[in-house]
């Protein structure tokens, strides 16, 4: 009997977690980010609580270092955090990395402020990589 409940609700917390969740967005596609380059969007968070952004990276077969995602925060949209005080504050997650390699990491960023602005850094200072990334937002 217990597994029998215990089942019904799970199905119920599927529901209510697919519920609270947009249908992912796919902000880059196929973008090649030239060596120590970076790629960024800017998000509006408006009535979400957090943003799900999923990353792939396609790295270079000599490549020597991976991508780095950093979030940084506005509440104007004009003036954001600097990369450093976003590092310093832990605002970032490094993708795994293997030369020529994909590697897919998915990230969630809490909606501090109205605006957040992800970057998608290339730390190889030699090779290009090209990297293709989502957006969900989640309430």
């Amino acid at each position: 009997m217990w597994k029998e409940v215990y089942d019904e609700e799970i199905k119920v917390l599927k529901v209510l977690v697919n519920s609270v969740r947009t249908t992912p967005e796919k902000v880059l596609d196929s973008v090649s980010i030239t060596a120590s380059g970076t790629e960024e969007f800017t998000i509006t968070t408006d009535i979400y609580s957090a943003s799900i952004i999923t990353v792939s990276a396609t790295y270079n077969a000599s490549a020597t270092s991976g991508v780095r995602v950093r979030w940084l925060y506005s509440p104007d949209n004009s003036l954001f955090d600097s990369p450093e005080d976003a590092i310093d504050e832990g605002n970032y997650k490094d993708l795994t990395f293997s030369a020529g390699e994909t590697r897919t990491r998915t990230i969630i960023i809490p909606h501090l402020q109205p605006y957040v602005k992800v970057q998608i850094v290339n730390l190889d200072s030699s090779h290009g990589v090209t990297v293709t990334a989502w957006k969900t937002f989640m309430k």
